[in-house]
């Protein structure tokens, strides 16, 4: 039986051409065939479909931080940490709820240190604040290349206020003002036309850039710088005591030396109207003489 089934299937005729090509087409037809089915489905039924097996969602991407170099999309750039001269002490400090920063003058390297410190004292004073809460507010008093110039002293070197305002006065101390001594005042000299007020008020705001100076070393300077007057005749005769007592004598010959000049206006503008008038004079009796001769019968 197997003998006769195995000489059946050796004597079959090989298959047709045309029978090979409708087997090695079948499957082109099927996928055509899936195609179509799958294009009529309709958009609602899609949308629908696409709301019951929602797209998974993406893995959320790891910080800035937690990336290493090698990630193609690390930063080309990187912001370098933060630098702080204060030691952990003044960091750890905590400034109470009623300081207001903003308020507090700003130095931005141009004027006199010590002036500039003497502001922040005047205005922090008023809080009662703790040595290292001091520090911490005294950086939001500075601008521009005085941040700058904090910004870069050694990290952690800064333990105490005193030490911040000494490294602050030194390294600007080209700008501190220069006091002036008692000598600068032998300068200050009373002009020839000088009024006696314009001269007192310049000679005060002289004093006041000379610190600690001498009542009785004043009283002879001024003597001195004083023009030749009555003025100088008087304290001359009968020199003040202090600084004080020549202020209150020169109010006096201010007042008479004013109304000196106010009278010699009004007798300069006096003489003016005078003349305007005899001015005027002379031109009415010319007008007459001249209408009375072209009246005169020839």
């Amino acid at each position: 039986m197997a003998q006769f089934a195995a000489q059946h299937l050796v004597n079959l005729p090989p298959p047709s051409p045309h029978r090979v090509r409708e087997l090695s087409s079948a499957p082109e037809e099927e996928e055509q065939r899936q195609e179509e089915v799958n294009s009529r489905v309709s958009r609602p039924e899609v949308a629908k479909t696409q709301e019951q097996h929602p797209p998974q969602s993406r893995q959320p991407t790891a910080p800035i931080s937690a990336r290493g170099v090698d990630d193609p999309y690390f930063p080309l750039v990187v912001a370098p940490p933060r630098r702080c001269p204060f030691s952990p002490t003044i960091l750890a400090e905590a400034l109470s709820a009623g300081v207001k920063v903003s308020n507090h003058p700003e130095y931005d390297g141009t004027g006199d240190p010590q002036e500039h410190l003497d502001k922040f004292y005047a205005k922090i004073d008023w809080y009662d604040l703790s040595n290292a809460a001091y520090c911490k507010v005294f950086p939001t008093t500075l601008s521009k290349r005085t941040l700058a110039w904090f910004n870069q002293l050694p990290v952690g070197t800064i333990s105490n206020l005193e030490q911040l305002t000494q490294c602050f006065l030194h390294y600007f101390s080209m700008n501190k003002r220069v006091l002036k001594t008692a000598a600068f005042l032998f300068t200050i000299r009373q002009k020839e036309i000088e009024p006696l007020r314009d001269y007192m008020q310049r000679f005060v705001e002289a004093v006041h850039e000379v610190p600690h100076v001498n009542h009785e070393l004043l009283v002879s300077i001024i003597q001195q710088n004083l023009s030749p007057g009555r003025f100088k005749e008087f304290i001359a005769g009968k020199p003040p005591s202090t600084m004080e007592d020549l202020l209150m004598r020169s109010q006096k010959y201010i007042r008479i030396e004013e109304s000196n000049a106010s009278n010699l206006l009004l007798a300069a503008r006096g003489k003016v109207k005078k003349r305007k008038k005899s001015r005027k004079g002379k031109r009415s009796a010319n007008i007459h003489l001249q209408r009375g001769s072209n009246n005169t019968p020839p």
